[in-house]
């Protein structure tokens, strides 16, 4: 798929490409967790795993985890999510008495490292980031040209901070398609979509209920493991209406459409932006600022806009890697940047036809986004090359080693 699919064009960076590919096997693409600090308290209402996955996905493996304990998969949180491909270490926070249990844990290609007690909850977000060890499919030796392109990124001030294919969808890509159609208030058109989407979507079963729209007759034909598509086909069935389809879906999963089409908007804005800007790090007056720490995670409580007056400090800043530019994820609360950070944004909203306002969703109220900040360039922490085409490094939470891959491969990484 080509990357202007999901917003993105144009490199921070010219140096020459890698021949190469990732996610080959499992051992190629390795994840650890960055945790907050968590204090251990033997007498604590939670207990901590931090455990080693091979090939799971988080959710699914919650799933199963919440089996093996005869217990609600509510009562189980974690820090991170994590793809499928490759190998993870990640915690997970169980809400349950102290009891055996634990130890007669056996889920396949799941390993406990460890486990303790205390009385933090460790929630979604709860990280300082992850390392990443990963190894590139390559017959040549790149060590020259990813050195190259390192030092041309630590030299421009970062590599873009894009959302990548994880975020729409890896097979199908459209998630922010399904968003866009929600935020215009073409319900019925977004849940058609979600069941098939011509631009994806091969199969006969998809292609006739596209063709015929009947519900009735697509449900036989849907295979089981469809889930999700069999649950929008049973409400359109049952209610004889498209409208509010979604609400069979928990809100946090219907929120990634929503979620997808601002990463959308965010990866085009930025794309735009690197055109103007030149340096990553260059800050233009108009922009909107967050300070970041080593991982380059942001402080939200001090949202700074650059004017004539603080300019040259906020570049200062910039270049010491204490403070980025952010672009917003447009929500109906979101306050836009002025100058040509600004323009770019009016643009491209104006070029999408949607207007602030429109993240009210007045389809389905319950799905509506205020919006947020991301900040537009980050750089790897540690960066190593540890042996013939395999790297290591870490990156801030919710930041994809995949932007980083993409700078080095320059090529086509789903």
């Amino acid at each position: 798929m080509e990357d202007s699919i999901i917003g993105i064009n144009g490199y921070s960076t010219d140096t020459p490409g890698i021949d190469g590919n990732i996610k080959y096997d499992p051992e190629s693409f390795i994840v650890n967790e960055i945790p907050v600090t968590i204090p251990e308290n033997n007498n604590g209402k939670y207990t901590i795993l931090k455990v080693r996955l091979r090939n799971w996905d988080t959710n699914k493996f919650l799933m199963y985890l919440a089996d093996q304990l005869h217990i609600s998969n509510k009562r189980i949180t974690y820090a991170g999510t994590k793809d499928k491909i490759g190998i993870t270490t990640q915690y997970f926070c169980i809400n349950m008495p102290e009891n055996q249990q634990i130890n007669n844990i056996s889920i396949k290609d799941a390993e406990i490292i460890s486990s303790f007690r205390t009385d933090k909850l460790v929630k979604l977000g709860d990280l300082l980031g992850n390392e990443f060890i990963i190894s590139i499919q390559s017959t040549d030796d790149n060590t020259q040209k990813i050195g190259e392109t390192v030092e041309s990124i630590v030299k421009n001030g970062g590599f873009p901070n894009f959302y990548g294919y994880q975020r729409f969808g890896s097979i199908r890509a459209n998630t922010h398609k399904i968003g866009k159609l929600l935020v215009q208030n073409k319900y019925e058109d977004a849940v058609k979509t979600y069941i098939y989407d011509p631009e994806f979507d091969r199969e006969d079963y998809r292609r006739t209920f596209g063709e015929t729209g009947d519900a009735k007759r697509a449900i036989k034909e849907f295979p089981e493991y469809l889930t999700f598509e069999r649950s929008l086909l049973g409400y359109i069935i049952r209610e004889n209406t498209y409208k509010n389809a979604f609400s069979v879906f928990p809100r946090n999963l219907s929120m990634l459409f929503i979620h997808a089409y601002q990463s959308y908007l965010f990866n085009r804005i930025l794309s735009d932006r690197m055109k103007y800007a030149g340096s990553m790090h260059k800050v233009l007056e108009g922009d909107l600022l967050y300070p970041v720490d080593r991982y380059f995670n942001p402080d939200r409580s001090q949202l700074i806009r650059a004017s004539s007056y603080n300019i040259e400090k906020l570049n200062n800043l910039s270049r010491e890697n204490r403070i980025r530019t952010v672009i917003p994820l447009i929500g109906y609360s979101t306050e836009l940047s002025s100058g040509i950070e600004g323009e770019i944004e009016s643009r491209i909203m104006a070029e999408e036809g949607i207007e602030k306002k429109d993240f009210n969703l007045s389809s389905d109220r319950r799905l509506g986004s205020s919006g947020d900040y991301r900040i537009m360039s980050v750089l790897p922490v540690d960066f190593k090359i540890i042996e013939k085409n395999r790297i290591n490094f870490s990156l801030g939470k919710g930041i994809y080693a995949t932007s980083l891959l993409r700078e080095l491969i320059k090529g086509d990484l789903n």
